[in-house]
């Protein structure tokens, strides 16, 4: 138990590292892109926050799956930056060798934000383990753009399951 959860404190606490820095110091944003996400300093003004507590499965390394059952869809009048922020529990249910390996993107529109990372490795098979990333888009045109928070198992043998999770996205407009 004390494992457990000295392994949660060591994620929540690279969660909020990760997340104060601003995209600058993730990403060289350069031409249309120079607004950059800067969270840390203030630069985004509004939030959208979503959370699902249900228990959502894919057994499936070659489909991705939504993680949440709702869309967000955001609107504005002008172009902007926007930063996602994924927190929840993951599990691998099936019992098989390590790693125990669970992909996660972000996509705006259906094209691939930025950030993130290639996988998670929960630490055991049947057991929820917490996981935390961040997205970024620049450049986006006015109008409405529809926000999606996907996974799926990095193994065709396995069987990922995500609960109490939430999405923060932060915006200009």
């Amino acid at each position: 138990m004390k494992k457990r959860l000295l392994v949660a404190g060591i994620l929540l606490f690279f969660f909020v590292i990760v997340t104060s820095y601003s995209a600058s110091a993730q990403e060289a944003v350069t031409g249309d892109n120079a607004s950059a996400v800067a969270t840390g300093s203030g630069g985004l003004n509004k939030a959208i926050f979503l959370s699902e507590t249900e228990n959502v499965g894919n057994d499936s390394k070659n489909d991705w799956k939504n993680a949440f059952n709702k869309d967000v869809t955001l609107g504005g009048a002008s172009s902007q930056c926007i930063e996602m922020r994924y927190s929840g529990e993951v599990k691998d249910e099936v019992d098989a060798p390590p790693p125990y390996r669970i992909q996660f993107r972000a996509t705006v529109d259906g094209d691939l934000a930025r950030g993130g990372a290639p996988y998670f490795d929960a630490i055991d098979h049947d057991i929820y383990t917490i996981a935390a990333m961040n997205w970024w888009v620049c450049g986006l045109t006015p109008g409405a753009h529809t926000v999606r928070i996907q996974f799926r198992p990095y193994f065709e043998i396995d069987k990922a399951i995500v609960r109490n999770r939430t999405l923060i996205i932060e915006f200009s407009e």
